[in-house]
């Protein structure tokens, strides 16, 4: 309760810019802990929030204020299947440890975020990507089921094939208190990698533009490796990343898109490190918590984060690339600084249709990722309207190509249900309503931003 010495610990998140108001926060230790906060929450007409880890960039852990929130920190069990090489962990389980015990215990690995501290269950629902994304598919592609408790206390394993896994792989918050789930897991891609980083000098945007589109056309020629991670950089235009193979094989496969940057920048400057175990490289990209029993720590930010992602049948043009660097430049704040990105998609992303999971991501090309972040941990009150003014010249341009597309783990906070909707489901979403009304047929999880909105709810 808010009268409790630890209820500012209790409520701790990473993000600071929303309000953390919930009735009361319920730390349960057993599946029947679980059931009762339930019934107290269904008794006292109050909306459930199931917190993981908190690193919810919208807030969803704490969701609206006046909910009950659920913290499931003391479901940390791991287990692993060595018939079918599959991972099982709990609800409240983090990166770090989880990735660390697969690692050292069986040689293997699953792909996961690039936070050590960040739970596995939350990061999931919303997708996921890391530096493996592009060979072994991003982590909701990797969940083969999920144990739920649902509004009434029963307990279901959603499985391959079942609706609710299907929902859970994109939208898993809205349907119960996932008590575990299961993720297929994979030999090392290779015992090592090359880390390397590929700048392009100090160049103007429309220099920056041509190069993203000359790295884009690299990989739509079929010449970038699906064992190669990439993310540009839009501070400083440069591209690090990690190749999962002999640094004979990275040389050749880099040296095209080396020779065809040069012609664009003469200053191109590729550098590499030589990682001698895929470990190091897993500590490298995620963080030292990695090698942490906790994870690390939480940390945590005032911020808005806004994304969007483009598919192979639309790439950018060198209209929409110029639009996206120039928004991010143009950026001219005490106050607010920015952060940002792009992470090459596509690879396995290839061979999965929108259909096939409720997160619509199929022949995903790129993720772009943009942060404003709020100084000294204070967000202004024009911040939203100043961060989305600014892209939205980008979007305009994108919807010029194809209806606008983001990414569940980064969406924009301040979207309508509309624009959510639209943009993270698609035609998925008809079929996420019904799910929902026949999973939670009271709207108990219910009371977050990214609320799947059923005829009851009276929003469409």
């Amino acid at each position: 309760m808010s009268t409790d010495e630890t209820w500012a610990n209790d409520t701790a998140s990473f993000q600071f810019r929303l309000p953390r108001l919930p009735i009361a926060v319920a730390f349960p230790e057993t599946k029947d802990d679980v059931a009762s906060a339930l019934g107290c929450a269904r008794n006292a007409s109050v909306k459930v929030s199931v917190l993981g880890r908190g690193h919810s960039f919208q807030g969803y852990s704490f969701g609206i204020p006046g909910n009950l929130v659920i913290d499931m920190g003391a479901f940390t069990e791991l287990s692993f299947d060595d018939s079918t090489n599959q991972l099982t962990f709990g609800g409240g389980s983090n990166v770090g440890p989880t990735a660390k015990y697969v690692h050292d215990n069986f040689g293997r690995h699953f792909p996961h975020v690039r936070g050590s501290h960040v739970g596995l269950i939350g990061s999931s629902f919303g997708g996921g990507f890391g530096t493996t994304s592009r060979l072994l598919g991003i982590p909701s592609d990797n969940l083969v089921s999920v144990e739920y408790m649902l509004y009434n206390g029963t307990i279901v394993n959603a499985g391959l094939g079942s609706d609710l896994l299907w929902a859970a792989q994109g939208a898993g918050s809205n349907f119960g208190v996932a008590l575990s789930a299961t993720t297929k897991t994979y030999e090392l891609p290779y015992n090592g990698a090359v880390s390397y980083s590929l700048a392009i000098g100090e160049v103007g945007t429309d220099t920056a533009s041509a190069a993203l589109l000359a790295i884009q056309k690299w990989v739509l020629d079929g010449q970038a490796p699906d064992t190669l991670s990439l993310r540009f950089s839009l501070s400083n235009f440069a591209s690090a990343g990690f190749f999962y193979g002999p640094e004979a094989d990275f040389d050749s496969a880099i040296a095209p898109l080396v020779e065809s940057l040069q012609s664009i920048s003469p200053a191109v400057n590729l550098t590499k490190t030589i990682m001698p175990t895929f470990w190091e490289s897993e500590l490298a990209a995620t963080g030292s918590g990695m090698n942490l029993p906790t994870g690390g720590t939480l940390g945590g930010r005032a911020s808005l984060v806004q994304s969007w992602t483009t598919t192979n049948q639309h790439p950018f043009t060198l209209t929409q690339a110029k639009a996206l660097l120039d928004g991010y430049d143009s950026l001219n704040r005490t106050d607010i600084t920015g952060s940002g990105f792009l992470d090459l998609w596509g690879g396995v992303s290839r061979n999965v249709a929108d259909s096939d999971h409720a997160f619509a991501h199929g022949n995903n090309l790129w993720l772009v990722r943009v942060d404003g972040v709020g100084a000294g941990g204070v967000w202004p009150s024009d911040g939203v309207a100043y961060m989305q003014n600014l892209f939205k010249p980008f979007e305009d341009t994108l919807m010029k190509s194809a209806p606008l597309r983001s990414f569940v783990n980064y969406v924009n906070s301040e979207l309508s249900v509309r624009e959510w909707s639209s943009r993270l489901y698609g035609a998925n979403y008809a079929r996420l309503r019904k799910i929902k009304a026949a999973v939670d047929p009271t709207d108990l999880f219910s009371g977050f931003g990214l609320a799947i909105q059923t005829k009851r709810s009276g929003r469409s």
